[in-house]
């Protein structure tokens, strides 16, 4: 038989607080709740929303992290937000996206403690499917921004 610790059962049990004592099961806010349950809370919710569901699809994960931010320093701690933020790839490998220029690429790579500033395959420019693909890297390039994340029919 397998047992859990007395603070793992606490910790899962409060994930569904909140700080401002809007969650559940027992109402309780702030500093009542374990800080271990406060970053499951975090980790539980960007989960929830990113995953399909059958009443819903997934959010994207950027869309996943603006929910968390909503609830910054209301439902969630903002340093743990922060963390996590840092932590998690908003923008997967693999995910084809439009930037603000209006050029279409891929994510390619990860900027290591900057999830939202990948780098970016260049496949599209001005509508055209270009010869040579090249890299742009978004945290170099802060005034390129990804505006929005696309199906695969969306690219040329």
């Amino acid at each position: 038989m397998y047992t859990v610790s007395l603070l793992v059962a606490n910790c899962a049990y409060q994930h569904h607080e909140r700080l401002d004592g809007s969650g559940y099961p027992r109402g309780i806010k702030g500093d009542e709740i374990h800080y271990f349950g406060k970053i499951i809370a975090v980790a539980d919710v960007f989960d929830a929303v990113t995953s399909n569901r059958v009443y819903r699809k997934a959010m994207m994960p950027h869309e996943g992290l603006e929910i968390l931010y909503a609830g910054a320093g209301k439902k969630f701690d903002n340093t743990i937000i922060e963390a996590f933020r840092r932590a998690v790839a908003i923008y997967p490998n693999g995910l084809f996206i439009e930037l603000n220029d209006g050029r279409k690429g891929v994510v390619t790579a990860q900027n290591e403690g900057i999830g939202d500033r990948p780098m970016i395959r260049i496949l599209e420019e001005n509508g055209e499917q270009i010869v040579e693909p090249y890299e742009v890297n978004l945290k170099k390039n802060l005034h390129l921004l990804i505006r929005k994340c696309l199906n695969i029919q969306e690219t040329a």
